[in-house]
């Protein structure tokens, strides 16, 4: 049934008491907020508007300064799973000695020259370098092998394996061969200290470019070949800058001499041509 008069009466008195409670917050707080210095200010609306965009730009300073910390940690990380590597290696060395190993870091005699090669893989150029792996090749058959670090087929085409001149058993075969197997062992590396692998290698453009630097016409080195005369160029000039890298920086005087000859037998008709 409804309640007794007297606890409606109650019930009202008590929320007139809380009305009346908050009444008096309410003129406290208008009371202070005239008291404040800044209420009397002519501007205080413009100010309020700046202060609520310091805010906002606050807050998104904070945010882009825990992403760059969170990307400089990450990047850092790398580097020290790359030293790891380069000094496993052997083209760093740490001296015994106090402070961070990373501050005691020296460049090895391998690591001098490793230094001076710019490409993707520069890592598995030198170590084919260092361990021979292209020693003994004619100019032509260099400038095949190196094709294989920088050539990138539009497609996936295996269904059968790019013809090598010579043969698998040949002089390149045998070199080509040597060249995969680093590839791989450095693939297993770097997955170990869990970096990105070394781009893989692509056997698609040697036949066409041992022949260009054997001295064939532009005909016979795009016969059998997917290649357009124009993307046959641009890949040319890649192999020919690794190759000018190679005649510089290789550690082996007499392959860096083969390799300057095999820039000279590239850079000839319309490779030389399209570079004017």
């Amino acid at each position: 049934g409804p309640a007794p008069t007297s606890a409606r009466g109650s019930g009202r008195r008590a929320d007139r008491r809380e009305s009346s409670g908050d009444d008096a917050v309410l003129t406290d707080l208008r009371r202070r907020l005239r008291a404040h210095p800044c209420h009397s200010c002519p501007d205080r609306e413009e100010h309020a508007r700046w202060a609520e965009r310091w805010a906002r730009l606050r807050t998104e300073h904070d945010a882009l300064v825990q992403r760059i910390e969170g990307r400089t940690g990450s990047i850092a990380k790398v580097f020290d799973r790359i030293c790891d590597v380069l000094q496993q290696l052997g083209y760093l060395i740490v001296p015994e000695g106090p402070g961070e190993a990373r501050d005691r870091m020296v460049v090895t005699a391998d690591g001098q020259w490793l230094r001076r090669l710019y490409a993707e893989n520069d890592l598995l150029l030198a170590e084919c370098l260092r361990r021979g792996a292209w020693d003994g090749l004619d100019a032509p058959a260099l400038a095949a092998a190196v094709s294989t670090l920088v050539y990138s087929s539009r497609r996936d085409d295996r269904e059968s394996e790019p013809a090598v001149p010579g043969g698998p058993q040949g002089k390149l075969g045998r070199a080509l061969d040597q060249t995969v197997r680093i590839w791989s062992e450095l693939e297993d590396f770097e997955a170990a200290h869990r970096l990105d692998a070394t781009v893989p290698l692509d056997l698609g453009l040697v036949q066409a470019v041992h022949r260009w630097a054997a001295g064939r016409s532009l005909a016979a080195v795009l016969r059998d070949s997917d290649l357009a005369a124009g993307d046959f160029v641009r890949w040319c000039k890649q192999v020919i800058d690794l190759l000018d890298q190679l005649s510089q920086a290789a550690p082996d005087p007499a392959l860096a001499h083969t390799a300057h000859q095999a820039v000279s037998a590239l850079r000839r008709g319309v490779v030389a041509y399209s570079s004017l």
